[in-house]
């Protein structure tokens, strides 16, 4: 058995989580999905697309950073994407046989246990596969949605994740997890305070795509103009929560790490992005960004502080 736990904008963690479990990890030595998004070193860093106006408080793509997870827990998998439809059905009935398998990324807008999928089409997720049936497949979804059901053409849709931006090929999915080294908490911090450091100073310099602190003094600019409707829905339904989520675990992961500044640091993000909710959703924008300056600010003292790890 699978046991299920959840939580949508920890899609990838909670279902590596979940796989991790399903395929022999003791509950009681497995650090919990907190621990793992940061281990991924998705809570860390900043991009913002000029193009689609899109900013996001990360720097590493879903993908790269389930991997990345994974091999600094010490854990090993099978991991495989590409080719056709048939032969993607047929390695993931295999999969299935030998424990949970973690698919993704796929479009939300395919997932049509989901009510809202309709409005998700590009968004991705992460869920666990759990047993193929002759003509669907039985998933645990951490967005509140255990023992789900999806057939197949639709599961093949949202598995060719063809509006997912950081993705070149369908059908991709990791199977047959295995411990490979027992890594102590202390050494999986160790492993990655370099790869944090790499994050929050990635920045790309456009002209499309910018990071680190500019790509939050961006966003400040563009929320004192006219902010896109799509934008502000992003940052108050999905960024500004999960960031400040990300932040509060990721404070005490540094903390943990004997990393007593810069999680200091990251605890006072988290409350200027909390405060930002409140007058996002009363559109006042110009509050919001100047809330932003105050993260960007600290974001430079972040990058001084963690030159050395």
């Amino acid at each position: 058995m699978v046991p299920y736990v959840g939580s949508g904008d920890y899609c990838y963690s909670y279902s590596l989580y979940m796989s991790l479990l399903g395929s022999g990890a003791s509950p009681d030595h497995l650090p919990s999905p907190g621990f793992l998004e940061c281990l991924s070193t998705m809570p860390f860093g900043n991009t913002y697309h000029s193009r689609d106006k899109l900013f996001l408080f990360d720097a590493l793509d879903a993908d790269p950073g389930v991997t990345r997870a994974i091999e600094t827990l010490g854990w090993t998998c099978q991991l495989t994407r590409g080719g056709d439809e048939q032969s993607a059905i047929e390695r993931l009935r295999a999969a299935v046989k030998l424990g949970p398998v973690l698919l993704g990324p796929l479009d939300m807008g395919y997932l049509k246990y989901h009510p809202n999928y309709a409005f998700l089409g590009g968004a991705d997720h992460f869920v666990v596969a759990l047993d193929v049936s002759p003509d669907h497949v039985l998933v645990h979804d951490p967005k509140g949605f255990p023992y789900a059901t999806l057939p197949f053409d639709d599961l093949l849709q949202a598995w060719r994740a063809e509006r997912i931006r950081y993705i070149d090929k369908p059908y991709t999915m990791r199977a047959d997890f295995r411990l490979a080294e027992t890594v102590s908490r202390k050494a999986m911090i160790a492993r990655t305070l370099p790869y944090i450091r790499e994050n929050v100073q990635r920045d790309p310099g456009g002209p499309e795509v910018y990071g680190s602190v500019q790509a939050l003094h961006m966003l400040a600019e563009t929320l004192r103009a006219e902010v896109p409707e799509h934008l502000a829905g992003h940052l108050l339904y999905f960024a500004f929560p999960l960031a400040v989520r990300r932040n509060l675990d990721a404070q005490i992961f540094l903390a943990e790490g004997n990393q007593l500044e810069a999680a200091a640091l990251l605890e006072q993000q988290a409350r200027l992005l909390g405060q930002a909710q409140y007058p996002g959703v009363q559109h006042s924008w110009s509050a919001v960004a100047a809330l932003i300056d105050q993260v960007a600010d600290i974001e430079e003292r972040f990058i001084a502080v963690s030159a050395s790890w």
